[in-house]
């Protein structure tokens, strides 16, 4: 089956792999399938799909690392890691790698740089499959990289056969805010304004030296301040000196409109070539660049000179002013003249009116005139518009015309006067009259007078003049203040005393109900007819539509006259006072009278009117009054636990059910919420009843009441855990809060909590019940904002055990790529880490983002090493018990890798004595030179690691650290299961002690193999004939030929099942991709259902075919030991080949000497015979010792095939065993994420899931909560 990447495709098809020879000295970067398949190359316009199949493109993408550069000592050093190295490619360029980017060279048409992402080992799908690195890189390194962006499918009308339009796309024009903006994106226009810009500063400054600012004022009548005169001339004697006269504000005003047009003087003296330049390539037109200018001045002379002047002008009456609002501090909506309204609108009112609080707060911060304006035209606007968040009803405002816009409130003069008069009290803006003054007196390139920005500053006029004329509301504050505080208090006395009076007349109007409502319906009929015909009518125009025209100014638009535009409302005066209450636009409601000053006596006329009403001391008022914070007398007593003020408050007639139900503070808190967080058990004991004495529906819906926040009241209810078998049933187990959080998640957080274990697993319970499913808890329903499950946040073993048994994802990553096992590393939760270790489905090598695993962000050593252990008891244990294995490997700064080998034997009563020693690839290296030493005739597993994880020492290869790991616990796992070796002393000191001695070891080792030769020559009979040692190394060989070769076609099959698992889950991502662009299944469930379903087909770390794969490997490099072993025999048998003929050869020439003639050289005859003699005897020796070695080669052999075979098949039904199981519990896993997905349909797609009625909550006892 063809490879899904492009790049890799193209490469194994190529002749390029038969030429990079050896594998190990080359390294492949890969791009990622997602940007070979959606970009392209800016210059050619070609796919880099298609260019993956170029020679070019291919070999650049092929580095050449040999091995004695990768291997040399301290190449991966930590000196050396940082530092830039370059490479060499396939095809002879040079790209340079620094830290995890690597960079085009010499020899590429353009410079590119890409980000080393992850590595991997990839072995492609041949008869012979060699091992191949790969990194793959962000992009690729040729050419100039464009994205292609994804084409949207669209249904096409069948009836639609007009043709594309073609689009042409002008070039973007600069959207300039601000003139200081202007200045950096031209420079040229800058530096020729720039000297005239600093002179005229400098001028501004110079002629403001001969004024002196205002002195402090000394204390003074009210009557007496407020006739004075900003241009009164202020004595003060100070060492002598008199002060000068103050410069009055028209004096402020002439010099900064003569800074402002000198400004645009010079802006006008710029060279025209600049000024072409900035009109072809903005939208600013000369108006708006004088906008501009004027703004920039007023914000470059503000701090300095400009506000502090005018500030001294307006200082006496700004201080005043603050006194008063200081006094009218704790003044309530309803005391101001605001209507009440019912929960849902006063809901809304008070929303809006903390936003406007908020902007109007930013008058004060404001650096120039123009902004102030804009801050008050938002907090007039956000007074009058509502938003989406500020109703629960969401359906109404999604399923309008227009969503996205705000709805306009229909809003008369009076009630937008009310609300501004509290935004100013409690804001608490410093200096509001020279802040009034700056606006109407310091802007020259706008009318302040007319339009919008006339009517809010002719409204904040008002407000400021209603503040400091009254005194109703300073005594109404004080009222409220007294209430609020006898109640914070706990002071029933001083309670009663203010509420006594209002609970008689509330007893006494409930007696007289049936008159009571025939006297108001008299009353509201007498009340529309005065409307009719007295214009000055104040309280009933606050309770009724203004008798003038809404004007929506969302957008700053030429007003009609005002003669005319009254004339056309007075003709349509009934419609549009019915359309006002549905209309859905974004607009400032607005009041046009005849001037703004006839609107600001009429509308100050009225308020003051309304505040001095005797109503605003009654006890009905006082006790629904709220502070600031939008608490209510039941909600102070609630949050200071005064249950005796809380007991009376709920036994008078003051306070209704409704009331009661809809009482919460500016943050959405409910009293039985705020009872929870006081952890009160007189409290809840005092509000229970009347919770659970309300109906059903309304049960329901007030414990689904969230808070600012997005928290119910079973967000808190590890506040009051007894409360959670109560009414856990009831609760919206369900519903998140801002930052993703479900009730349960918040009681998992509750760590420290004393009951923790308990209070957690009864949630666990009550929320699986109220899934009205009969399933498990569906965790998949309880994830937070960053991705995090349960199982993060778990803080006990035995609730992350009830977790696991549930309907859970147990690998599920968070927004940073932690599983719930890395976090329990992470944080060093030891236990939490062993309970997860237990369950099968767990991928304990799962990596995150940079590719570390689990025990890899580990806390410290300790927990290091315990998670060490655990991964040691994953293994099978020998038949004696004892579990040994390599269960870790690491990065050492001096450029090599050591890994981790522990050993545990039984000690009894189910404990394990635990051995660790730290190996490194060369100490495994020497422990098969001397074992094959010592037992020549015995095989040995090979140890294939012929590539270096440091070939780029900036970015350490993990896959192959990992590949080495696996290779020498398959060596040590292999050795321990030997007939020969498994017993042998040097293997078990191996692994047994810390710290090896190699010289004793080799000293002891030499001495074994000394007497090993000596009882072969005397044990074993040498061999007369080799042809029956060669049948049975032939015949052995051939069955272990068989073997190999069903075990490589094994390997091929099941590595190429891996490849064709990552490949589909790649091609499901990028289907998900295109999928998304439909535009029908935007936010819908079924595209939901569909990426979880991609994400259940991600292959982890653990995948079944991983570790079969493995096996397999492990069995062949036990297969290649075999085969080299069997080479042996015919080694010795060519041995002794060559020994016969030098035996014969010293015979022959033994026989020439005897030819010589007697008497003629006979010494040298002599010692010629003897040497040829010694010589045979020495060769038939040898010849004997190599006959014998040949026996004691084909015993060994013939015994350890044996248990070879033995030992193979036990390992290959173990590998397939094992595999079943594995594969068994994926795909029970997919199983269940698939019902998940399809649950994900049935739930937000309206299905057939459908949830049982909820029972309704019962009354309980009062004595006390359980």
């Amino acid at each position: 089956m063809p490879l899904f990447n492009p790049y890799l495709r193209a490469f194994f098809r190529s002749t390029l792999p038969a030429q990079c020879t050896p594998v190990q000295d080359h390294i492949l970067l890969v791009p990622t399938t997602d940007i070979l398949t959606n970009t392209r190359d800016r210059e050619s316009g070609s796919l880099y799909s298609d260019l993956a199949g170029l020679d070019e493109f291919l070999g650049s993408h092929v580095l050449r690392v040999p091995s004695g550069g990768s291997t040399s000592p301290m190449v991966g050093s930590r000196e050396n890691r940082g530092k830039a190295r370059q490479y060499t490619t396939f095809n002879g360029r040079t790209v340079v790698v620094k830290d995890s980017w690597i960079y085009s060279n010499k020899g590429f048409r353009s410079l590119n740089q890409a980000q080393l992402l992850n590595d991997a080992l990839f072995y492609p799908d041949t008869s012979e499959p060699q091992q191949w690195l790969i990194y793959y890189i962000s992009k690729p390194l040729t050419g100039s990289l464009e994205l292609v962006p994804t084409v949207p499918a669209l249904l096409k009308n069948q009836t639609d056969t007009e043709p594309p339009v073609a689009r042409t796309s002008a070039p973007r024009k600069k959207d300039i805010k601000s003139f200081n903006e202007l200045l950096m994106l031209f420079p040229m226009i800058a530096r020729q304004m720039q000297p005239g810009l600093e002179k005229l500063f400098q001028e501004f400054e110079t002629s403001f030296q001969k004024f002196k600012p205002l002195p402090p004022p000394p204390p003074s009548p009210p009557s007496v301040a407020s006739s004075r005169s900003s241009k009164n001339s202020v004595h003060s004697s100070r060492n002598g000196d008199v002060y000068k006269q103050a410069a009055d504000e028209s004096e402020i005003r002439r010099s900064l409109e003569s800074a402002i047009m000198s400004a645009v003087d010079l802006f006008q003296r710029v060279d025209q070539s600049q000024l072409n330049l900035l009109a072809t390539s903005t939208d600013l037109t000369g108006p708006a660049v004088d906008r501009l200018i004027e703004r920039y001045i007023a914000e470059q002379l503000h701090d300095s000179i400009l506000f502090p002047r005018v500030c001294a002008t307006r200082s006496i009456e700004d201080g005043e002013l603050e006194q008063k609002i200081l006094d009218m501090e704790s003044v309530d909506l309803i005391q101001v003249g605001i209507p009440l309204l019912d929960h849902q609108a006063n809901k809304s009112l008070v929303e809006r009116l903390n936003r406007g609080i908020k902007s109007f707060e930013n008058i004060g911060n404001s650096k120039s005139p123009q902004a102030m304006v804009q801050h008050l035209l938002e907090t007039a606007q956000t007074l009058t518009r509502m938003e989406a968040s500020d109703t629960q009803n969401q359906e109404e405002i999604t399923s309008s015309s227009n969503p996205e816009k705000s709805t306009a409130v229909a809003m008369n003069a009076d009630m937008l006067v009310s609300l501004l008069l509290i935004v100013v009290i409690r804001a608490k803006v410093p200096n509001l009259h020279a802040c009034l003054s700056y606006m109407r007196n310091f802007m020259f390139s706008q009318d302040v007078e007319q339009g919008e920005i006339g009517y809010v500053l002719s409204t904040l006029e008002a407000v400021l003049f209603h503040i400091a004329q009254d005194h109703a509301l300073s005594a109404a504050s004080r009222s409220n203040e007294n209430l609020w505080r006898s109640v914070r208090q706990g002071d029933l006395e001083s309670v009663k005393r203010l509420l006594e009076p209002g609970i008689q007349s509330a007893e006494a109007s409930r007696s007289g109900a049936d008159s009571a409502a025939n006297s108001e319906e008299a009353s509201s009929e007498s009340n529309d007819e005065a409307g009719e015909h007295e214009e000055g009518s104040g309280n009933e125009r606050s309770r009724s539509l203004s008798p003038y025209p809404t004007v929506e100014v969302h957008r700053p638009a030429p007003l009609l006259p005002n003669q005319q535009f009254v004339e056309n409302f007075r003709k349509e005066t009934s419609d549009r006072a019915a359309e006002a209450r549905g209309r859905s636009v974004a607009s400032l409601a607005t009041t046009v009278d005849d001037s703004p000053v006839s609107s600001l006596r009429r509308l100050s006329r009225t308020l003051t009117s309304q505040s001095q009403n005797a109503d605003l001391f009654s006890a009905e008022k006082l006790c629904k009054t709220r502070n600031a914070q939008g608490e209510s007398i039941l909600m102070m007593a609630v949050q200071e636990r005064s249950a005796h003020v809380l007991k009376y408050l709920l036994s008078t007639p003051l306070f209704d059910t409704e009331f009661f139900v809809e009482d919460t503070n500016n943050e959405g808190t409910t009293l039985l919420s705020s009872a929870v967080q006081a952890e009160s058990t007189d409290i809840l004991a005092l509000l229970l009843p009347q919770v659970l004495s309300l109906p059903e529906e309304t049960q329901r819906k007030y414990f689904q009441k969230a808070d600012s926040a997005g928290r119910t009241i079973a967000h808190y209810l590890f506040h009051t855990p007894d409360l959670i078998g109560r009414l856990g049933r009831w609760l919206p187990w369900k519903h998140q809060d801002k930052n993703g959080q479900t009730p349960l998640f918040a009681l998992c957080r509750s760590y420290d909590h004393a009951r923790y274990k308990e209070m957690v697993q009864v949630a666990i319970k009550n929320a699986q019940y109220a899934q009205q499913d009969g399933c498990k808890l569906h965790l998949d329903e309880h994830v937070d904002a960053k991705g995090n499950t349960l199982l993060h946040i778990a803080g006990d073993p035995a609730v992350l055990r009830t977790l696991l048994r549930c309907d859970s994802e147990v690998n599920a990553t968070n927004s940073r790529g932690f599983t719930a096992l890395m976090v329990a590393s992470k944080y060093g939760r030891v236990e939490m880490v062993r309970t997860m270790f237990g369950d099968p489905r767990v991928d304990l090598f799962a990596k995150e983002v940079r590719g570390l695993t689990a025990v890899e962000l580990a806390k410290d050593d300790d927990v290091r090493n315990r998670i060490d252990d655990l991964v040691l008891f994953q293994n099978p244990p020998m038949p004696d018990g004892r579990v040994t294995a390599v269960v870790r490997s690491f990065f050492v700064e001096d450029a090599t890798i050591r890994v981790v080998v522990k050993s545990g034997a039984p000690s009894g009563d189910s404990t394990f004595m635990i051995t660790t020693c730290r190996r490194s690839l060369a100490d495994f290296q020497f422990l098969a030179e001397w074992l094959a030493y010592e037992n020549p005739g015995s095989w040995l597993p090979t140890i294939p690691v012929l590539r270096s994880p440091y070939q780029i020492p900036s970015k350490p290869s993990r896959s192959v650290l990992r590949d080495i790991q696996l290779r020498l616990d398959c060596f040590l796992k292999t050795l321990l299961a030997h007939s020969t070796f498994s017993t042998h002393e040097l293997l078990w000191e191996f692994f047994l002690v810390p710290e090896i001695q190699q010289d004793l070891m080799i000293e002891r080792s030499k001495k074994k193999a000394e007497a090993r030769m000596e009882k072969v020559r005397e044990e074993y009979q040498p061999v007369e004939d080799t042809r029956d040692v060669e049948v049975f190394v032939s015949h052995a060989k051939d069955s272990v030929r068989s073997i190999n070769f069903a075990c490589r076609s094994v390997t091929r099959r099941a590595n190429a099942v891996r490849t064709t698992l990552f490949d589909f889950s790649d091609a499901f991502k990028i289907c998900g991709k295109h999928i998304s662009s439909l535009s029908f299944l935007h936010d819908t469930p079924h595209l939901a259902s569909f990426h979880k379903f991609s994400e259940i087909l991600i292959p982890n770390e653990s995948n079944p075919y991983i570790s079969f794969l493995e096996d397999f490997r492990n069995l062949q490099s036990s297969l290649d030991g075999v085969m080299t072993a069997l080479d042996r025999p015919r080694q010795v048998i060519n041995q002794m080949s060559r020994l016969q003929k030098q035996v014969d050869k010293h015979i022959n020439s033994l026989r020439r000497s005897d030819r010589w003639p007697l008497g003629l050289l006979d010494d040298t005859r002599a010692k010629i015979h003897q040497e040829a003699a010694d010589n045979v005897a020495k060769s038939k020796e040898q010849y004997l010792t190599l006959s014998s070695e040949l026996r004691y080669t084909q015993t060994v052999a013939a015994g350890e095939l044996s248990s070879f075979h033995e030992l193979h098949a036990k390992q290959a039904r173990r590998a397939v065993r094992e595999l079943a199981q594995r594969q068994l519990i994926t795909e029970r896993a997919k199983l269940e994420g698939m019902r998940r997905a399809i649950r994900t349909i049935s739930a937000r797609g309206g299905g057939a899931v459908a949830s049982a009625p909820t029972p309704p909550l019962r009354a309980a006892p009062s004595s006390g909560v359980d």
